[in-house]
């Protein structure tokens, strides 16, 4: 988190580090990123920097929580419509994909973060991994209670092709614009209908489309 000195500046300044470490850390991963590149920028001392944060992995944890917490904003109505589990995954993927064409530089910071090689990091993005794989763990339990999914599926293996596909789905697909883009988030949707059919219990939610 900022020290107290950050939060004493005026709000524009404040806005003007941030969106200036957001840059670099939008163009490369932590281990690569400067901070000397960003005070070059914002033409202050690189002791400056150090006085509104700890060092550059404080900087670093403050930028990240900062752009989930939008993104998480961006997508929490996915969540409190009471969908079932492939609606939800749908709606995901598909409001995941404009976000990403909304804060494209959040979206880039939130894939170097996953990317990154550093040592240091590693712990932290594996405990940030294990916790987004077992919110998707809950939902499929949930599914599969209902009825929806098939009780014989590996919850590991699904993470594995939902997480990989949608990324790609994001990821390969960020130079669209204009009708392009609703295109593609019909497109997202028609290839989740081929994951929904590995996964759902026959028989069952067939009827829902």
């Amino acid at each position: 988190m900022p020290k107290e000195t950050f939060w004493n500046l005026p709000q524009a300044k404040q806005e003007e580090i941030i969106n200036a470490i957001i840059q670099e850390f939008a163009e490369n991963p932590f281990e690569t990123a400067s901070i000397s590149r960003v005070v070059s920028k914002l033409g202050i001392a690189k002791g400056s920097m150090y006085q509104y944060f700890e060092n550059k992995r404080a900087i670093y944890f403050y930028i990240i929580e900062l752009v989930y917490s939008v993104k998480k904003e961006f997508l929490v109505d996915v969540f409190e419509r009471g969908d079932d589990f492939f609606t939800t995954l749908a709606n995901y993927y598909q409001k995941s994909f404009q976000f990403s064409l909304q804060y494209p530089l959040y979206h880039r910071v939130i894939n170097n973060f996953w990317d990154s090689k550093d040592q240091s990091l590693r712990q932290y993005i594996l405990d940030n991994k294990e916790l987004r794989a077992s919110d998707f763990q809950e939902h499929l339990e949930n599914a599969i209670k209902q009825g929806i999914v098939r009780p014989d599926i590996c919850m590991e293996a699904a993470f594995f092709v939902y997480h990989s596909v949608g990324k790609e789905l994001i990821d390969s697909f960020q130079h669209l614009t204009g009708e392009q883009v609703e295109e593609h988030l019909r497109f997202i949707n028609n290839v989740l209908n081929i994951l929904k059919d590995g996964l759902m219990l026959k028989g069952k939610g067939e009827d829902q489309g």
